[in-house]
């Protein structure tokens, strides 16, 4: 039956069980040309796992906007990568995961958002490639990779309700980027978390410098509490609050009447 809505350009799934979704039925390029927005909300699914009609190897083209919130989505399938588009915004929210999923990592979408997943190490290579929109806030990690060896040229990072204290020196040619671009986005967002408890202090006075343990590749930009350096921190570091997935969930919610 979903093979005959050719024309259909959003598809919303919303406080549903998906027991089985069949490759027959699957989303495809042939059957759904006009595709761009897939929502998944309050879903469950057999197992955790993506069901066969969301894993078309004819995935439709149009396709980039893809959300997944409140879901028990824990696993993606190895060819994964394969399938769904890089260029696109793929956002995992509020799910199952304890780990970035190795074809995830592979595939390093252009705006990821892993957010309030249980995950305690993020890979080096989500932040490598061409992603440009990265949102981790809400998981288990205390710190990032301490190497990355090909940054993204250009990142919005999340971080808020995490407990990161400190950032290693690869960040910085990102954010000395992002000072030459003219971007409405603060590249970091870290709201709630001991960073910014210690940003906030060091703006108040009431302390000179980051508490975290000092390492020889610390960031030479986030972790320089002098007053020269206040302009820079202040327009690279947001810690103002934010929702905390990028999905509206809360509108939903109150909108379909949950």
């Amino acid at each position: 039956m979903l093979t005959k809505f050719s024309r259909v350009k959003v598809l919303k799934i919303y406080n549903s069980t998906v027991m089985h979704w069949s490759e027959s039925a699957a989303l495809s390029q042939k059957h759904h040309p006009n595709l761009m927005m897939l929502y998944l909300v309050r879903v469950n699914m057999t197992n955790g796992e993506l069901p066969a009609g969301l894993l078309s190897d004819d995935f439709p083209q149009k396709l980039l906007d893809i959300e997944f919130c409140s879901t028990n989505l824990c696993t993606l399938p190895d060819d994964f990568d394969l399938k769904w588009p890089q260029v696109a915004s793929i956002y995992f929210e509020a799910s199952d995961f304890t780990e970035v999923p190795a074809p995830l990592a592979r595939l390093a979408p252009f705006d990821l958002s892993l957010a309030m997943n249980p995950i305690s190490i993020i890979p080096a290579s989500v932040f490598e490639g061409q992603v440009g929109f990265l949102h981790i806030g809400g998981t288990l990690f205390t710190e990032l990779p301490e190497s990355v060896p090909e940054m993204s040229p250009s990142l919005v990072l999340r971080v808020d309700n995490t407990n990161i204290t400190f950032f290693w020196d690869w960040i910085d040619p990102s954010l000395e980027n992002a000072r030459t671009l003219v971007i409405d986005a603060y590249p970091i967002l870290a709201a709630n978390s001991p960073y910014c408890t210690d940003l906030e202090r060091i703006y108040d006075g009431q302390q000179t410098s980051f508490s975290a343990s000092r390492h020889k590749t610390d960031s030479v930009i986030l972790l320089n509490a002098s007053l020269e350096n206040w302009p820079v921190l202040k327009a690279t570091v947001s810690c103002e609050p934010w929702p905390s997935t990028w999905y509206p969930i809360e509108f939903e919610d109150a909108y379909s009447g949950l």
